[in-house]
């Protein structure tokens, strides 16, 4: 198969809903394709495999480069009539220009080319090209004369002349559409993979055939994996992930432990779905682009990496918390995703910003009323967090959901009940090496919003 410019580069920065929802999607088309091959006694699955991101967003393929079904994901939240999606109802092609292969007319690919434009050879079966929806299209099967006789207040209709259909995702129902994840009690794409993963360790006569906990961590290990890129391997030509059903299997018939992690950045994906949703309308569009990529940089990190971001932005919390319970709780939407938006940025290495007189503004997640008893209780536990205090180096304020003007240093002398005041030895040990700026203060998120602030460039 020839590779091209136009192959490499699409879709390289895609939104958030099709990002997220399409690596889900996928996983659903693999364990419905994968299940298939089990009942008809298919032994070499490594020949089978999904493939993001290839031609459209993915591909089932076998063994020599063979398509056995190609997928175009598009999460319209109010794309329910079909001229939302006329573009796909052509068939792409392409031109040669400027010594570059180029697209010619938007469309949804079903042939192969060879670098020069020209077509090669038809790469998809007729029945065999999809288009996901996350709503109702009613109309999308209709006729011209029966399509502009039902609606007569439109004009306008594409012929499908790629023969693309809707992805049936409930048969018993007739469901052509899958919601996007809202949360962990409305989650339906979740749902249908978990009843996949379920058939197909009774296909195997697998033991964990009966252990619902292990359906739902399958479905959290893959979508995570994929995320941060530890599944799967990059396809020669496209760099994109290419995952093997064997390599699924073994996901699946692996017991797979309960994973912090993964959770986490589950939980992160149904809260920035919902800020977007409940926000769309009043943050500029590129402004919600911005933020989706940093969401993505940040669902990308490693478990490692993950881990440390929700430890630094937690200071106050002990290690030995339950930090799945305290990241569910944690104001993201107060503070983290106003500072995304206003600052429009964000180091996943310095944790903080600047303003016009260098003066350093470290960000947490830290959400507390003004009260004395428990302002020193976060003090303490902020203190006894080697990994912040290595990080928290030079910095002149702490930005934090509620608490102004408070200088932490001249609060430690009020703690009561400690012998010696070992927190006042600490933070004094602390400033006298330069751990602690000697005047650092907590601000409010409200108060650095009124700054000009910028992210640090990183060394």
């Amino acid at each position: 198969m020839v590779s091209s410019n136009v192959d490499q580069n699409r879709n390289a920065t895609p939104s958030w809903s099709g990002y997220i929802h399409q690596g889900k999607v996928g996983f659903l088309v693999a364990l419905r394709q994968l299940r298939e091959c089990i009942e008809n006694n298919i032994e070499n699955l490594e020949d089978y495999a999904i493939r993001y991101e290839n031609d459209e967003d993915f591909d089932i393929v076998a063994d020599d480069d063979q398509v056995l079904s190609r997928h175009q994901v598009k999460a319209y939240v109010n794309g329910n009539e079909r001229e939302d999606y006329s573009d796909l109802f052509n068939i792409q092609t392409r031109k040669f220009e400027d010594g570059k292969e180029k697209i010619d007319q938007k469309g949804f690919q079903i042939h192969e080319f060879d670098g020069k434009g020209n077509v090669v050879r038809v790469m998809v079966p007729s029945d065999s090209r999809f288009l996901h929806v996350i709503v109702d299209v009613p109309d999308f099967n209709l006729l011209k004369g029966d399509y502009l006789k039902k609606y007569s207040g439109r004009t306008k209709y594409t012929d499908n002349v790629s023969c693309i259909n809707l992805y049936e995702y409930n048969r018993v129902e007739n469901l052509f559409y899958c919601p996007l994840s809202q949360d962990d009690n409305n989650d339906t794409i979740r749902d249908y993979c978990i009843a996949e993963i379920e058939g197909i360790l009774g296909l195997r006569s697998n033991l964990l055939k009966d252990n619902p906990s292990h359906f739902n961590q399958v479905y959290l290990k893959y979508v995570g994996s994929l995320l941060d890129h530890s599944i799967g391997q990059a396809h020669s030509e496209s760099g994109f992930p290419e995952i093997s059903f064997g390599e699924i299997l073994s996901i699946i018939e692996k017991e797979t432990p309960k994973d912090e992690v993964y959770e986490m950045k589950n939980n992160l994906t149904y809260r920035w779905e919902k800020y977007r949703r409940d926000y769309v309308s009043d943050i500029e569009e590129e402004d919600i682009k911005l933020m989706d990529e940093i969401n993505n940089q940040l669902l990308s990190l490693t478990k490692d990496e993950f881990y440390e971001f929700v430890r630094m932005m937690l200071p106050h919390e002990n290690s030995d918390e339950n930090f799945l319970e305290l990241f569910r709780n944690a104001p993201m939407e107060d503070i983290f995703y106003v500072l995304l938006e206003k600052i429009k940025g964000f180091s996943f290495k310095a944790y903080s910003y600047l303003d016009d007189n260098e003066k350093s503004y470290r960000t947490s997640l830290i959400s507390t009323q003004d009260r004395p008893g428990r302002i020193a209780k976060i003090i303490q536990e902020i203190i006894g967090n080697s990994e912040f205090l290595k990080a928290t180096f030079n910095h002149n304020f702490l930005i934090n959901r509620d608490i102004d003007e408070l200088h932490i240093g001249n609060r430690i002398d009020e703690f009561d009940g400690v012998p010696g005041n070992r927190y006042r030895e600490e933070w004094n040990t602390g400033v006298q090496h330069n751990i602690f700026k000697p005047n650092m203060e907590f601000i409010s998120i409200k108060k650095a919003k009124e700054k000009n602030l910028r992210v640090p460039k990183e060394e």
